[in-house]
């Protein structure tokens, strides 16, 4: 299991046991904006809040095991919750992906941003 996982499920059990971990989560990868572009908006699906959006792979390698950080912000800009959520599929330069994460309560804001990432390396070889 890769080191970036194991943090991952760490950060996740202390998170999930006190509400909110006493140390507000960050992005693994600093300037990850460099290779990502989100955008996103809030809604609900079946009376329920969610945070829906795309992603785009800016960058000239396929991303995996990918993770986004989404919190949800009070008035003040302020995080109130926090939650990670897996993207489920990889991402190739140049593609995007659709993603709706369920969360607590709405929030009079939100702040999607990539948590977590892999990049795929080939060899160059075709098939």
């Amino acid at each position: 299991m890769k080191l970036a996982a194991i943090v991952t499920a760490l950060v996740l059990l202390v998170a999930a046991g006190t509400g909110l971990a006493a140390t507000p989560l960050q992005p693994l990868v600093a300037g990850w904006e460099q290779f990502f572009k989100i955008e996103w908006q809030a809604g609900d699906r079946a009376g329920r809040p969610v945070v829906y959006g795309r992603i785009l792979n800016d960058w000239g390698m396929p991303a995996a095991n990918m993770r986004l950080l989404v919190e949800g912000l009070d008035a003040s800009g302020a995080v109130r919750d926090q939650q990670v959520a897996w993207l489920g599929s990889m991402l190739q330069p140049g593609m995007r992906a659709y993603f709706e994460v369920p969360v607590p309560s709405p929030a009079p804001a939100y702040r999607v941003s990539v948590f977590a990432f892999d990049w795929v390396q080939t060899n160059g070889e075709r098939d």
